[in-house]
């Protein structure tokens, strides 16, 4: 089986370039989603995310993401921080899935990381594919996407890598500035996938 990293700078339209993928018929392994069921059900992460960062529970036991988003993106040590304590959780959980899908015979898995790097991910994967888009496009979809002024949508893009970045360590580059056609590059990087 191989294991394709999707990556990229937020509001770059990873989930949206994983559709296309999907439609291809080509599952994918979603470490957003992984860190939200995290957040929400293991004890053991959210004890040692309470350990690091203080009281960052809402009423129901998880993690309030939107606090533990204001304290990490105000200070890159504690972004760090964070990452070293999640990314172990979700490695265990990627290989869980990767060795599950392995035993079904499916033959390419997508891994959509925004984190792929800062994990180490990217040594499992047999290609890594980077999403980029222009920084105002970028800013313009965080801030739809998750109800944030530019200020707030700054702060994040600041506290990731440059397109730059991911274009200098991937195999591939998706370019999703909206004007480019992303199902023309996707399927090109399929058929060199699945014949290479």
């Amino acid at each position: 089986m191989k294991l394709i990293g999707l990556t990229g700078t937020t509001g770059s339209g990873k989930g949206y370039v994983s559709a296309f993928f999907a439609r291809a018929g080509i599952e994918s392994i979603d470490t957003d989603a992984i860190v939200h069921r995290l957040y929400r059900e293991d004890e053991d992460c959210i004890g040692a995310l309470v350990q690091a960062f203080g009281e960052i529970r809402a009423e129901d036991g998880s993690v309030n993401r939107k606090t533990l988003a204001s304290i990490v993106f105000a200070d890159r040590s504690k972004l760090a921080t964070l990452n070293s304590i999640v990314h172990k959780y979700v490695a265990r959980e990627v290989e869980r899935i990767c060795l599950a899908k392995e035993k079904e015979g499916c033959d390419l898995l997508l891994l959509d990381a925004p984190q792929l790097y800062e994990a180490g991910m990217e040594r499992i994967c047999h290609r890594v594919v980077a999403v980029t888009a222009p920084e105002s496009v970028r800013k313009a979809r965080i801030c739809a996407r998750d109800h944030l002024d530019e200020a707030a949508a700054d702060k994040r893009i600041r506290n990731q890598h440059s397109d730059a970045f991911f274009e200098a360590k991937a195999d591939y580059v998706i370019n999703n500035d909206g004007q480019a056609s992303v199902s023309t590059q996707v399927e090109r990087i399929i058929g060199e996938l699945r014949n290479g």
